[in-house]
């Protein structure tokens, strides 16, 4: 497994929330610090702005990596290929009909942002 996935499960085992697994794990990638991206994610998480938190862990990863204008289509294929896999973005939708624990929207939410991000590159 990426060290990046595993590192964000093992955040989310730990008292870190959703949004802030995910993107504590990607700090690096997007050039910013541990502190700063926890800081950055703790108002997104448990669907708290609708969408899944680990997807809004990803999603701000990605603006923060390559900035609101160009990070746009990648965004896009975050939430495309996250769909695709758990059926479902919005968090309220996912818990409700138990489409998937919040650990594995962490854990599909960090495959998949890794997928993306080694594309990219």
């Amino acid at each position: 497994m990426e060290q990046s996935v595993k590192k964000a499960i093992e955040y989310m085992n730990g008292a870190y929330s959703c949004s802030q697994s995910v993107m504590c794990a990607f700090c690096d990638e997007a050039g910013i610090s541990h502190d700063e991206a926890k800081y950055i994610a703790a108002p997104y998480a448990g669907g708290a702005k609708v969408k899944c938190g680990a997807v809004w862990g990803a999603l701000l990863i990605l603006e923060k990596k390559y900035g609101k204008e160009n990070a746009g289509k990648l965004q896009e294929q975050m939430e495309k290929e996250f769909r695709e896999k758990v059926s479902a973005v919005n968090c309220r939708e996912i818990r409700g009909a138990r489409l998937r624990s919040c650990l594995g929207c962490v854990e599909d939410a960090a495959r998949i942002l890794d997928g993306i991000l080694h594309k990219a590159s």
